[in-house]
């Protein structure tokens, strides 16, 4: 009996024979005519559809003979526009707050905040404004949703600790409330005294339902965009070359009649983002104007044409932190004291960028998506031949015909076994058996045994 140890060689071996025989394969193409016109029609109709795509989109549509390059500039504006407020008689004004801060005129020095920023702009809309304020110790602001705000013994107030989210540090007091009424609910008004600049700010829009600068919406911005597309060496500007040097004192911008100049209302960039200006202008948010670039540089260049596009980039139906606020302050001295006037400015923030590309003839992108298109048509084979090998009722008969195995023999002629291969006529439906081939490396005869070959097919 065969001991373990040739048991376990002969596996090796037939193993390694195995792994050989394979590594030794070549498998080449084999064309096989199929006449049937259900395939035929698949084939025909996935190879117009790749034409179609690749001719179609990818060439005219795309553009896909044009080399491209991405957009590159610089963005400056500049505001211009004046109001007046007086919210004195405004029906909406909180019976809090004094309108006297709020009465004033206004110029882009005093609503452009900051003067300049990079590829943006701000606009204060709407504000709080805490003036003459000084360095002392005052009551804090009782409506701080902060624990240990309200007091009624110093013992509620621990010093030296900062208010969380206040207006600055606890002296160790707790003193009466001269700012506001006592709120309802609640036995003393008392709040805990603390070290701030006082007195500290009521964070309460002076009217409830409008901005106090709502005539910001006519407001206009002159928006300078210089680009170039550096591999084609090609340099433009926003504003049309004209030697008129009233044009930019005449025009506006509309999406309509005049979509090249570059003067923009606030109150229309606002309407082409689908937002209304008095909503945003009460809390404020963010908006982007969206130049776009995109050119075809076969043709004259008087063609390339910004396009301007406007939408919000904040969330305007936010429950919470709704908008965009910050505080700023501006100090003077008066008679050897420092003050300053607080204002927590609400406001839009226009942000400007530059998007597009341009693309121009070259022989390089278009031999390279020729060249592609070429490749997927040999997509229609794969698929033809998933339906031939897998759908088709016949499908065993065009397995037949598609793979075949070159066999070496040991014969004395030293030529090569081709097996029988087996076809099936859709005409009359009868199966036809080609004999074994034997071709002869010295002579290139070919002899022919039609008794092997149905031996071969019916084992």
């Amino acid at each position: 009996m065969p001991t373990g140890r040739t048991t376990m060689g002969s596996r090796i071996g037939s193993l390694i024979g195995i792994a050989s025989d394979t590594f030794f394969d070549y498998d080449t193409p084999k064309m096989v005519q199929i006449k049937s016109k259900k395939v035929g029609l698949i084939n025909r109709v996935i190879q117009i559809g790749i034409i179609v795509y690749v001719v179609g989109y990818v060439l005219i549509l795309e553009r896909g003979y044009q080399e491209r390059c991405v957009v590159q500039g610089s963005v400056t504006t500049k505001l211009k526009g004046v109001a007046y407020t007086n919210i004195t008689e405004a029906l909406d004004l909180r019976s809090s707050i004094d309108p006297e801060p709020y009465n004033r005129a206004w110029d882009l020095a005093d609503y452009v905040i900051p003067p300049q920023q990079t590829n943006a702009f701000f606009v204060m809309t709407n504000m709080v404004i805490t003036p003459a304020q000084t360095r002392s110790t005052c009551a804090e602001d009782p409506w701080i949703r902060t624990p240990n705000v309200r007091c009624e013994s110093d013992d509620d107030c621990p010093k030296n600790i900062a208010v969380i989210a206040g207006n600055g540090v606890r002296t160790g007091r707790c003193v009466d409330q001269p700012y506001w009424p006592k709120p309802s609910g609640y036995r003393l008004n008392k709040t805990c005294e603390i070290y701030a600049w006082c007195p500290p700010e009521v964070d309460q829009l002076p009217r409830k339902k409008v901005a106090v600068l709502h005539e910001a919406e006519n407001f206009t911005v002159l928006i300078k965009n210089g680009i170039s597309f550096p591999l084609f060496n090609f340099f433009k500007r926003n504003i049309l070359p004209t030697s008129d040097t009233t044009y930019l004192r005449g025009c506006n911008y509309h999406p309509s009649e005049d979509p090249l100049c570059p003067i923009f209302r606030l109150g229309e960039i606002a309407k082409g983002a689908n937002v209304e200006f008095s909503d945003i202008a009460y809390k404020g948010g963010v908006i982007t104007i969206d130049i776009q670039w995109n050119c075809n540089l076969d043709h004259d260049e008087r063609y390339c044409l910004p396009k301007y596009r406007f939408f919000r980039a904040d969330d305007g139906e936010a429950k919470i932190a709704k908008g965009m606020n910050f505080r700023f302050a501006k100090k003077f001295f008066l008679n050897g004291t420092e003050y300053r006037t607080l204002t927590k400015a609400h406001g839009i923030l226009f942000q400007v960028k530059m998007t597009g590309e341009a693309g121009k003839f070259n022989v390089i992108p278009l031999i390279l998506n020729v060249a592609t298109g070429c490749a997927l048509l040999s997509v229609a084979t794969v698929m033809c031949d998933i339906v031939v090998l897998y759908l088709l009722k016949r499908r065993q008969y065009y397995k037949d015909c598609k793979y075949q195995s070159v066999v070496p023999t040991t014969t004395e002629q030293e030529g090569y076994e081709i097996p029988a291969i087996r076809t099936y006529s859709k005409a009359d439906g009868n199966n036809a058996i080609f004999p074994i081939r034997r071709t002869s490396l010295e002579t290139n005869a070919v002899t022919t045994d039609p008794i092997k070959s149905r031996n071969n097919l019916n084992s």
